[in-house]
C-alpha cells in the first residue's frame, strides 16, 4: 500500500510547536520534539497540552497512513496517562495503528525520553 501523499506536510500548528517527522510507514508514525522554553508551564515543566499535541499528531498521522486517498481523519477520543515530568531535552513519540475498521481507526501512542516512558495514550480516529 502506498502512503497518502499529504503525510509529509506539517500544519501551521505542528510547525509552531516544533514537531519533526522521524519516520513513517503504513500504520506507524514517529515524531520528535526538541523541548524549548516556550513549551514550559508555570512550574518549568513541559505543559501537558504540548505532550498531548505530540501524541495526537503522531497517532493522527499513523491513522491517516492507512486511509484511502479520498479519506481524511479526525480525533474522536483519546485517553492519556502522563508518567513523568519533562524539563528539557528531546521527546520521541511513536503512533501505531492497533485496528483499522471501516468507520474508525484505533491507535496506540507512546512518548519516550532517554529510555523512560513519558506518556501513553490510546485514541480513536474517525474515517471521514
Amino acid at each position: 500500500m502506498s502512503l497518502h501523499p499529504s503525510l509529509n506536510r506539517m500544519s501551521a500548528f505542528t510547525k509552531m510547536l516544533g514537531l519533526q517527522f522521524k519516520s513513517m510507514e503504513a500504520g506507524t508514525c514517529t515524531l520528535a520534539l526538541p523541548i524549548r522554553e516556550d513549551h514550559f508551564n508555570s512550574t518549568a515543566r513541559v505543559h501537558g497540552g504540548v505532550i498531548f499535541s505530540l501524541l495526537d499528531s503522531a497517532m493522527g498521522a499513523a491513522a491517516f497512513s492507512v486511509l484511502e486517498p479520498h479519506e481524511s481523519t479526525a480525533t474522536v477520543e483519546c485517553k492519556i496517562n502522563y508518567t513523568r515530568a519533562v524539563v528539557g531535552g528531546e521527546l520521541e513519540c511513536i503512533g501505531k495503528v492497533v485496528h483499522a475498521g471501516t468507520r474508525t481507526v484505533v491507535v496506540d501512542g507512546e512518548i519516550w525520553q532517554d529510555g523512560a516512558l513519558v506518556a501513553k495514550a490510546l485514541g480513536t480516529f474517525a474515517r471521514i
